[in-house]
């Protein structure tokens, strides 16, 4: 009888390039969700600024999660795809973020209710970025497109911030009992 030893198992590890991708994917997907929550659970009325960084980390959810369906396309070529909207919605989330924490919006509680909404759209966008960038960097494909992207993303912003429609100035306070619903603008009382 003959004594056959089975084949050895294969201790190639996964290929980790495509574990970037992935994350971004998954980070965009719950930026998305995080998005949607605040409107349609928790009532919230988005501003200006807040459907814009919503339709930017769409844009990103929707990149990513078509080109995982598209096997010919490399990783790389995604996160250069993606980048763009990630840096202007990164830029929009970090002057919102701005405007709040220097008191010129009040804007409600994000999904956490320990940060503001502004500032979780900052942290999730900064990892969209950085795990965006780092598939680039870690494949070493594509890197110049990608600044070319981190340039097309920072135009992408300051468009949407010269378009941005001004919120007048608040002259009387709030009600009392109006709750805070949305971003709104601060009221500073005459000195």
């Amino acid at each position: 009888m003959a004594n056959i030893t089975p084949p050895a198992p294969d201790k190639t590890l996964p290929d980790l390039k495509i574990l970037w991708t992935r994350a971004a994917l998954f980070v965009a997907v719950v930026g998305v969700l995080g998005s949607l929550h605040l409107s349609l659970s928790m009532d919230l009325k988005a501003c200006p600024l807040c459907l814009y960084q919503r339709a930017f980390m769409m844009s990103v959810a929707a990149i990513l999660a078509f080109g995982m369906f598209l096997p010919s396309l490399p990783t790389a070529a995604l996160s250069v795809l993606a980048l763009a909207p990630a840096v202007a919605g990164a830029g929009i989330a970090a002057h919102h973020a701005y405007l709040d924490a220097t008191g010129v919006l009040e804007c409600p509680a994000g999904v956490t209710g320990v940060l503001m909404a502004p500032q979780e759209s900052l942290i999730v966008f900064l990892f969209l970025v950085v795990f965006l960038a780092g598939d680039l960097f870690h494949q070493k494909r594509f890197v110049m497109q990608g600044l070319g992207a981190i340039l097309l993303g920072y135009v992408f912003y300051t468009t949407c911030m010269k378009g941005t429609p001004k919120m007048p100035p608040r002259t009387v306070p709030y009600p009392a009992e109006q709750e805070l619903d949305g971003c709104r603008m601060k009221y500073k009382a005459p000195a």
